[in-house]
């Protein structure tokens, strides 16, 4: 499984708080209960505080990372983050008086490298023979040659996991093998429990991600 973190957040996550302590193989297990999920890849970037923002998303992304550190088949793997002033032009355009679309200065926030990072290990992968499966978790058409050589190239099923409405054309048309959407019930069913020990000790959910709902299970150590 390669899950593009920043696509689930932006298309099921992001405003509801209740799915954000989001336990991966749980997510994994009921999405592909026919499937024994071996290795589950998870590419995201460290956020930092960006004005206007929660000054807290820092803080609760790495208690979140630390949660991850705590299931055996997940790897963490980073780009960066960044958040850049610029100036574009404005939407819908207007033009100045010398017929020039008028600019304003705006604040751009973007990841960058870990799409290219989750198709190269996704290639690398499947050229090396390490499953007979790969499923992407994202609906990003820029995974579209990578998905495309994995099944071409490696002759290895593909498939496709989307974070919530429906599937861009460009994955589909690949050819995928098999293909899940990813409901918001399933997300709520697949939450850490609210306290999580690990080798450091005891831990719990950022207070602003809380539900009454939270479940109560595997509350002991797990190896890293």
């Amino acid at each position: 499984m390669y899950i593009d973190g920043f696509n689930l957040f932006r298309r099921a996550l992001q405003g509801h708080d209740e799915r954000k302590w989001l336990d991966l193989e749980a997510l994994c297990m009921r999405l592909l209960p026919g499937y024994d999920v071996g290795q589950i890849r998870y590419f995201t970037a460290r956020v930092r505080h960006v004005e206007g923002n929660d000054p807290r998303a820092p803080q609760n992304q790495e208690r979140y990372l630390r949660a991850l550190g705590t299931l055996p088949s997940v790897s963490l793997h980073f780009g960066t983050f960044r958040a850049d002033k610029r100036w574009m032009a404005m939407s819908p355009i207007e033009l100045d008086d010398s017929g020039r679309p008028r600019r304003v200065r705006v604040r751009k926030i973007e990841e960058k490298g870990t799409d290219v990072s989750l198709a190269a290990h996704m290639v690398s992968d499947a050229m090396r023979g390490v499953a007979d499966a790969y499923f992407l978790l994202s609906n990003d058409s820029d995974f579209v040659e990578a998905l495309r050589i994995v099944r071409e190239r490696a002759g290895a099923e593909i498939g496709l996991i989307v974070p919530g409405g429906k599937a861009a054309r460009g994955l589909l048309d690949v050819g995928i093998d098999e293909m899940r959407v990813v409901r918001p019930h399933v997300l709520l069913e697949s939450q850490f429990p609210d306290r999580i020990v690990d080798e450091s000790g005891a831990f719990r959910r950022p207070p602003s991600w809380r539900s009454a709902e939270a479940p109560l299970r595997r509350e002991g150590p797990r190896a890293g």
